[in-house]
Parts: C-alpha cells; sequence; structure tokens
C-alpha cells in the first residue's frame, strides 16, 4: 500500500466526524460541543475556515487595536530609561485556541507582559489587563522572552504561563517567579506550588498533557505537576533538555512532542500516556525558539514545523510520529505569507481544521493537505547547527 494511499485512508478516519458536521475531537464534552455549534457557520472565522481549500494561506481580517503587540510602557519605556515599548512576540511560537471560548490566546513579554486575546464571536482582539504588583504572574521581567513557557489545558479552559520573580526597590517589589494559570471562563488567576529546589528545571519550556492530567515542566530532569495529587512529580531524565527547546501537546494522538533547543539541536522526544518518555529519529535540520514554530494539524494528528534559518534556508517538515518520519511541504512555505522580521505566533483550531496565525496587523489561517504525497525530507549538513547556535548566543 502506497503512502499516498495510507494517507488517504488515515485523514479520512479523522475527517469523518467532520464531514458528518462534527470535528474529529473536542475537548470539554457536551459543553464545548455546544458552544462551537452556536458559532459554526456565523463567525467571519468559521465561515473564512468552511470556504478554505487544503494546502492553502487565508487571510483572517480582523479588529485589532493599536499597541497589541507591544510591551506596556513603565517610565516612558526601553528608549527613555524605563521598560517595555518592544514587540511581544519572537523567541516563540506559544499561542493557544480555547474552543470552548472561541478565543486565541497569548502571553507576551519583552520587560513588561502584555496578555490579549482574539475573540471569534465579535472577530476583534482586546488585552486582558494584568495586575502590576501581583506576582500571579509577575507584570514585569528585566530580561528574557516568552519562549516555551506557555501552555493550555484544553478539558478546562486553563492558560498556564512560567514566568521569572522581580526586585525593584523604587517601586517596593520584591515578587517571586512561578507558573500560573488563567481560567478563561472566570477570568482569575491561579499560582501553582513552585517546583522542587532539586528540579533541575531551567525555566523555558512547559505544557499541559491531558493523557496525564498535568502540566509539565521540560529540563534534562522532566516534572508534572498533577492535577489529581496536587503536587510535583518527576518523570526522568530527558533528552531534550529545555533550553530554548519547544514542546507541543497533541490531543489527537495523546501524547506530547518536545524538540530542539540550543543543546540538542536535532534531538526529538514525546511523552505517551504510560508516562515514559521516548525519543524519536532526529529532525532533519537544527531546531529551536529563536525563530522556529511547531503546531499540529487537526486534520491528520501530524506535527508541522516551519524551520527559520538562514543557512539551511525555509523549510515546513511534516512529521509522523507514529511513523517516525518527516516530510518537507514545500507548499506551505512557499506561500508563508509573512515577510522580513514579522514574529507571529500560531495555534490550532480543532473545530476548523485550520492553524491560526497572528502578528502585528496580520492574521491567517493555514490549512494543510495531509493526503498530499510529500517527499521524505533530506537532513540539512549539521554544520549549520553550529553556526545558528553562535548567533542564538549573540541574540538572546
Amino acid at each position: 500500500m502506497t503512502r499516498l494511499t495510507m494517507a488517504v485512508i488515515m485523514v479520512g478516519m479523522l475527517d469523518a466526524a467532520a464531514f458528518a458536521g462534527e470535528p474529529a475531537w473536542l475537548p470539554g464534552g457536551a459543553e464545548v460541543k455546544q458552544a462551537v455549534e452556536a458559532r459554526k457557520g456565523k463567525t467571519v472565522l468559521a465561515k473564512l475556515a468552511a470556504e478554505m481549500k487544503p494546502g492553502t494561506w487565508v487571510e483572517l481580517k480582523t479588529a485589532m487595536p493599536k499597541g497589541l503587540w507591544g510591551s506596556p510602557l513603565v517610565n516612558g519605556g526601553r528608549n527613555n530609561g524605563g521598560s517595555g515599548g518592544l514587540h511581544i512576540a519572537g523567541w516563540t511560537d506559544d499561542a493557544h485556541w480555547d474552543s470552548r471560548t472561541g478565543q486565541f490566546l497569548y502571553m507576551g513579554l519583552r520587560q513588561t507582559r502584555q496578555f490579549i486575546a482574539y475573540s471569534e464571536t465579535n472577530n476583534s482582539w482586546r488585552v486582558i489587563e494584568l495586575d502590576k504588583k501581583s506576582d500571579n504572574p509577575c507584570f514585569q521581567t528585566r530580561f528574557g522572552h516568552i519562549y516555551s513557557s506557555n501552555g493550555f489545558d484544553h478539558e478546562r479552559s486553563r492558560f498556564y504561563h512560567r514566568y521569572n520573580g522581580f526586585e525593584d526597590e523604587k517601586q517596593g517589589l520584591k515578587l517571586a517567579g512561578g507558573i500560573s494559570f488563567f481560567d478563561s471562563v472566570t477570568e482569575k488567576w491561579t499560582k501553582l506550588p513552585p517546583l522542587p529546589p532539586n528540579s533541575g528545571f531551567g525555566g523555558q519550556a512547559i505544557e499541559y498533557f491531558a493523557a496525564l492530567d498535568g502540566l509539565v515542566a521540560l529540563g534534562k530532569q522532566t516534572w508534572i505537576f498533577s492535577n489529581e495529587r496536587q503536587k510535583w512529580e518527576s518523570l526522568g531524565a530527558c533528552p531534550v533538555d529545555g533550553y530554548h527547546s519547544m514542546m507541543r501537546h497533541n490531543p489527537f494522538r495523546n501524547e506530547l512532542l518536545m524538540a530542539g533547543g540550543n543543546n540538542c539541536r536535532r534531538v526529538v522526544a514525546r511523552i505517551k500516556k504510560d508516562g515514559k518518555i521516548k525519543r524519536l529519529k532526529d529532525a532533519p535540520a537544527g531546531l529551536g525558539i529563536r525563530g522556529d514554530k511547531m503546531s499540529v494539524d487537526p486534520s491528520s494528528g501530524r506535527y508541522l514545523i516551519w524551520g527559520f534559518r538562514e543557512d539551511a534556508g525555509r523549510q515546513c517538515f511534516e512529521f509522523d510520529s507514529d511513523r517516525n518520519e518527516y516530510r518537507t511541504v514545500e507548499p506551505a512555505m512557499a506561500q508563508y505569507p509573512y515577510k522580513g522580521a514579522a514574529m507571529p505566533v500560531c495555534a490550532f483550531i480543532p473545530e476548523y481544521n485550520v492553524i491560526m496565525w497572528a502578528d502585528v496587523d496580520q492574521v491567517f489561517l493555514y490549512k494543510h493537505d495531509a493526503s498530499a504525497d510529500y517527499p521524505v525530507a533530506v537532513a540539512t549538513p549539521e554544520a549549520a547547527d553550529a553556526k545558528m547556535e553562535q548567533k542564538v548566543e549573540k541574540g538572546k
């Protein structure tokens, strides 16, 4: 049986429910299904997604307030001796879609944090205000980017965010870092207990994993906060150490994928519901959160990885974790709509079989053609990884 024939069969199985009027997977039971049904065919997003052909990009026109993607100013902003005034994305791909409320959620950071949301119902964006004197979460952080520090529990509609502490004598602030979650229904924050002092957590990559009902913190030793037991527990050593690494929860395959980073450029591993960490086939190119993006195709459950690097060029890989196989999706990159120094973030929308991308003034939808017979990916020279590491170290 050819790969094309198998792809058609597998995609057909996942899409059967969609063709019957229901998505292949939705979280949250009857409540979420009712909410999705109420929006179906009525919103600008829903109508646009329904009209899209597989393998295409389409712009979604939205109402976006000025300054949405800029970090809030403190004492006049960075250029005037204060903080903020910078793009809140870059070095991240970590936005999330909430099917219950129909929202695209993203916490951004450059010295100060900006929490933003797109509403499918009114096709517009807003800022979700943060308490500037609270450590749940901290509004200010002196250095760094978002990296892979956002996660999402689709079942409970909880948006997780990891943050460093912040101290400033002039402002009278001495705030502790940590991990908090935002309930998108009540719009209230809750802070988790701190990780064990000996956890070895590097402080960058987190993601919720539904199969184990907990939040995973990625490091050389990987930990999970169990919702059932309300405590942190070790998952053991991981070949992907979390430093500038990427993580993505895949509810279609009940797994969590981890990839790349400064110390393990091509290493890819996954966690399944048995809690075991398994290394998979290395990626065909070096990966890291500096510019690469990783999402999930809702129609097939495969991963889509967009790679942006000067030495190896721009590439898009489709990764089938069950077959342990990478394929090059040239059309997805050839039609990639963002230009120059754009820094978009993305999130998959299961009810519409699309991936939503957003940045300053521009929002796009991508619908993957999972039935196409893409060529097996050819690995790029590993020398390009070393050059990329040097640029990352200079730019971080």
